[in-house]
């Protein structure tokens, strides 16, 4: 689902990104979107560590697909962003709390997706939890790539509707000036300063 996690976290960082601008006059909602698909590096984690002569395990098991998924792990990889982003001049609270924002935007979307997911509450429950409340979409199984092998298309045209909605939600209440934190100078004034 990384393409799918591209375009709803685009949603979320929009919105969020504008709250987080009224309130602080900041926004690096930019952190959002590139950490949403952070979780799924957990497929190459064992790979790339026994490279390196390393055995990760979770749970006493080697790394699987979802073994990432967790609320334990988000707070981890939270705090381990805030102290890297900080020498760039972001501040520690600023990027731990976009960088939570965006691994638990990845949680919540596979949630929405599947009945039974993953450890989402990992340490304090090892239970398999998910909503499933997007169309035709029981499990992890029945999740298929069919639009280009690259999405499903069902989840992507419902993360589009809400990506739209939030580009309209936010233009209405900002004006287009809001783009500006997101496009090159030169697109910017062609289009929105004629």
């Amino acid at each position: 689902m990384i393409f799918e996690h591209i375009i709803y976290s685009c949603a979320i960082a929009i919105i969020v990104g504008m709250v987080f601008y009224r309130l602080t006059g900041r926004d690096h909602s930019w952190i959002i979107i590139l950490c949403a698909w952070i979780p799924d590096i957990d497929v190459a984690a064992n790979t790339v560590l026994n490279k390196f002569g390393f055995t990760l395990l979770f749970e006493g098991h080697k790394i699987y697909h979802g073994a990432f998924h967790t609320v334990g792990i988000m707070i981890i990889f939270g705090i381990l962003m805030a102290f890297l982003l900080h020498p760039f001049g972001i501040k520690f609270s600023d990027a731990l709390f976009f960088s939570i924002i965006g691994f638990a935007a990845h949680l919540f979307e596979d949630a929405l997706v599947y009945k039974s997911a993953y450890m989402f509450l990992w340490p304090f429950s090892s239970k398999k939890l998910g909503l499933g409340l997007l169309p035709e979409m029981l499990s992890e199984e029945n999740y298929f790539k069919n639009f280009l092998g690259m999405a499903n298309l069902e989840v992507l045209i419902i993360g589009l509707l809400l990506l739209l909605a939030a580009i309209v939600i936010r233009t209405y209440l900002e004006g287009p000036s809001w783009i500006r934190y997101y496009m090159p100078d030169t697109v910017y004034i062609r289009f929105f300063e004629k």
